[in-house]
């Protein structure tokens, strides 16, 4: 680590289940401010390009925790991240409000587990206060205040896949006066939406989503200010992200439905607040995956010796990157990759692959599908898939080869 850079002996990890990196304004949003996290962006690098590597939980904190994609077997390497916290003489707790987390194998690592009470919910709340939301949040602050040594501490919300029990103000003040009253309902909705689906249905699941959003963008600051306000605040990194995003009508899915492998489910926000506002306003243009924080993490606290495995880190000091800009993802009966110039998803029918190819980044939401006009490309990125799956099933994913410069390049 260069002589000019402080390790952190602390970090706050900050997940909130199905927060689209797409809805903050951070990453462009231009309708939904959120002045929290515009503040934290402020002060953090921002990755424009995480992209989930499964829509499943428990794949997602095993990443997050050992390094292994979720295409990889087995638990990962010999010591998981609360462990290496725990071996350098920090303390480790997990907060979660999610029984699914708490009850994960590796969860088992941290010394403190404390799991939430959830209440069933109805209706929106009157008061921000009595939102689960605000329930989570002050507990995490409280958490923070307690801590009396450097460590790790793990706070997994179920954000947006728990009850949206904003109060109604904060959804109706995205409908303009022409727009239908948002609905009142508190249940995630989850459908696959039909060829004539009516439009003023699924702008009401959009503003009910947008008033959540709002919701955690206050919570949230709460959060920085308990931070800001700890003894420990010089030496403490502070990470904010999301497993899985939450799509809201792209190619007419709501909710986790069938969990099909597009932007709007993959791609996810990261924001890493370091200490001593190191590398403020910084854009980190890396392709990145879940399993990367593994070592981020590691690295940026001082809890192992080594050489450095963070692309992260290794991008904002402008080291030489020897791998390739991809990610990939898997799910039911699909997957998908990612590069700097496109993106591919792969799904079955009749038992043969399906492929959709779009250009990026420029189809931002996946809306014009060119495999018909790209089969070169179609082929290349579908044998670097096969490639990846192959070298994650046999343990070899730390090998990498250059990608063809056609799969780096933007499209014209």
């Amino acid at each position: 680590m260069p002589a000019t850079e402080l390790p952190a002996r602390s970090a706050v990890v900050l997940v909130i289940d199905r927060l689209g990196a797409g809805w903050l304004s951070p990453y462009g949003n231009t309708w939904l401010d959120g002045p929290n996290f515009n503040r934290l962006a402020a002060r953090s690098v921002l990755c424009e390009s995480l992209i989930a590597d499964s829509p499943d939980l428990e794949k997602s904190c095993r990443g997050y925790w050992t390094g292994r994609h979720a295409m990889e077997q087995g638990d990962g390497s010999a010591q998981a991240l609360a462990a290496l916290a725990s071996s350098s003489g920090g303390q480790t707790a997990l907060l979660t409000d999610d029984s699914r987390v708490s009850e994960h194998p590796l969860a088992s690592g941290f010394a403190d587990r404390r799991v939430l009470p959830v209440a069933h919910v109805t209706k929106g709340a009157k008061e921000i206060e009595q939102t689960g939301l605000f329930a989570f949040f002050d507990a995490a602050r409280a958490t923070i205040e307690e801590r009396k040594g450097s460590g790790l501490l793990w706070l997994h919300s179920r954000g947006m896949s728990g009850p949206w029990d904003a109060p109604p103000e904060l959804r109706y003040q995205f409908a303009d006066e022409e727009d239908p009253t948002p609905p009142s309902f508190v249940d995630p909705p989850e459908m696959l939406l039909s060829e004539n689906f009516d439009p003023d249905e699924l702008l009401g699941f959009v503003h009910a989503y947008a008033g959540q959003v709002a919701l955690v963008d206050m919570c949230l600051g709460m959060l920085m200010d308990a931070i800001d306000e700890h003894p420990l605040a010089d030496e403490t990194l502070l990470i904010v992200t999301s497993p899985r995003a939450y799509p809201l009508g792209e190619h007419r899915r709501v909710g986790a439905c069938d969990e099909a492998l597009f932007g709007e489910l993959l791609h996810v926000p990261l924001l890493v607040q370091f200490p001593h506002g190191e590398h403020a306003l910084t854009r980190s243009q890396q392709i990145i995956q879940p399993g990367e924080f593994f070592s981020f993490i590691a690295e940026a606290c001082d809890w192992r010796a080594g050489d450095s495995a963070s692309k992260i880190l290794r991008e904002i000091r402008g080291e030489a990157m020897d791998s390739p800009s991809l990610a990939c993802a898997t799910g039911r009966e699909q997957r998908a990759i990612r590069t700097p110039a496109w993106f591919l998803r792969e799904s079955k029918q009749d038992g043969e692959p399906r492929y959709e190819l779009f250009a990026k980044p420029d189809d931002r939401w996946e809306a014009n599908e060119v495999s018909s006009r790209c089969s070169d490309v179609v082929e290349l990125l579908a044998a670097e898939l096969d490639r990846f799956a192959a070298a994650a099933r046999d343990g070899r994913l730390a090998e990498s080869a250059p990608l063809a410069e056609v799969l780096n390049e933007m499209w014209r």
